[in-house]
């Protein structure tokens, strides 16, 4: 009962708002209503300044943006950090131009498909309390969530998953890691999976693992780097589909990384460049991080799931 209030009270934070969406009003914090009457996610912030901890650099890149929009720019700042890819491509209407931000403007794939799971998760859970009413309302909102996805995130042409700018109401181009969590989540059929899986082998695997955006730029969340959290997503997201032989390749060559690295220097990292992972990654506002939980833990798991007769 304490996990399902406190999946109920997550849900709820991102939620907040969807009563007053209108045709005229179709935004309201987190929450976006589409041309065809969908609702789905966007990251967002209540507050509109810059960030109390890089309160110097969003001062100075506000520099470049008009007087009239620096309001939304630090908006767009702060909803990139609440989406953990603080920053990358997907975010930029130029992408070597931080201060092209418009993160608010965007429907992530990521996002929505982890919502698919806090719904279909809650769904399970309250039938599971015999709270019927409350599974079925849950179980609608997945169902909705999955062919809202279907039909605005996904792009047939390009056998693969895109964020939408929903107030152009039209995907963006930027090819990113955050279209393999629809088969991180099950939100996607065989013929999806498989399709996403080819993208994955042909444009993402590198020599150390899978790029993060097919775009190189100045941002941490893009090429040349690979992250350990979305090696997971990818790898358990062809798990489900039985994908196997992909999976181990691409496990492989994140644990050459990771291995390469630590027998150079003694440490294990944030993030690698899985383009030349003898190098140390570069990118972003800082420098590479030393030691990191993820990293941690997906390779242990790795290590894990390629012994002999483990799926």
């Amino acid at each position: 009962t304490e996990i399902t209030q406190a999946l109920t009270t997550e849900y709820e934070f991102w939620m907040q708002g969807k009563d007053k969406l209108t045709q005229a009003t179709p935004s309201c914090r987190r929450v976006v209503r589409l041309s065809d009457g969908a609702v789905l996610n966007r990251y967002w912030d209540e507050e509109s300044g810059p960030r109390p901890e890089s309160y110097r650099e969003d001062i100075e890149l506000a520099t470049a943006v008009p007087e009239a929009n620096k309001t939304e720019f630090f908006r767009h700042l702060r909803a990139a950090c609440e989406s953990g890819w603080d920053f990358s491509s997907r975010w930029l209407a130029e992408s070597n131009d931080l201060a092209s931000i418009r993160t608010t403007n965007l429907v992530p794939v990521d996002l929505n498909a982890l919502l698919y799971q806090l719904e279909t998760t809650l769904a399970v859970f309250n039938r599971r309390l015999k709270r019927h009413e409350e599974a079925e309302r849950f179980g609608e909102w997945a169902s909705l969530r999955r062919a809202a996805i279907d039909r605005h995130l996904w792009q047939e042409s390009h056998g693969y998953y895109f964020d939408l700018d929903w107030q152009l109401n039209r995907q963006t181009n930027i090819w990113s890691l955050a279209g393999i969590v629809p088969l991180f989540v099950g939100a996607c059929n065989q013929g999806q999976a498989e399709s996403c899986s080819s993208i994955l082998q042909t444009k993402f695997l590198k020599s150390g693992g899978l790029v993060t955006t097919l775009t190189s730029s100045p941002q941490q969340w893009d090429s040349p780097n690979g992250w350990a959290p979305l090696h997971w997503f990818a790898v358990k997201g062809l798990y489900n589909f039985g994908v196997y032989p992909l999976a181990q390749t691409i496990m492989e060559r994140w644990l050459h990384s990771v291995e390469l690295y630590f027998a150079q220097t003694g440490k294990l990292m944030e993030k690698y460049d899985v383009l030349a992972p003898e190098l140390t990654a570069t990118g972003g506002e800082y420098n590479v991080q030393e030691g990191f939980g993820w990293t941690n833990g997906v390779t242990m798991h790795f290590h894990q799931l390629l012994r002999p007769g483990v799926h």
